[in-house]
């Protein structure tokens, strides 16, 4: 798999959070300046469950446990949709696909 523009990992995002949130009540727009927490309701073992869905989808594994530590460790406590898209493509690598 080559390595995806911004705007397609968005969607890809996208996509993903469909499946990950089959409750969802979420009814708005969503950009990629919404707030996983705050604005879709969704709880911090949701976007790690959204993390291991993206590697699957990706083949890839991303340092999402290391990322997450540095948030904490910078009292963040909130994810834009930009910011993961951010992550994705820096760490992004064909070298780190799953075999």
């Amino acid at each position: 798999m080559g390595k995806p523009d911004k705007t397609t990992i968005f969607n890809d995002i996208l996509a993903t959070l469909e499946k990950v949130s089959e409750d969802w009540e979420y009814s708005g727009e969503i950009t990629p300046d919404t707030f996983l927490l705050e604005d879709l309701g969704l709880e911090s073992i949701d976007v790690v469950v959204l993390g291991e869905f993206l590697e699957e989808h990706y083949q890839q594994s991303f340092p999402f446990t290391e990322y997450f530590t540095e948030l904490a460790q910078q009292e963040i406590l909130d994810l834009r949709i930009s910011d993961l898209v951010d992550f994705i493509d820096k760490h992004f690598s064909p070298q780190n696909e799953v075999v």
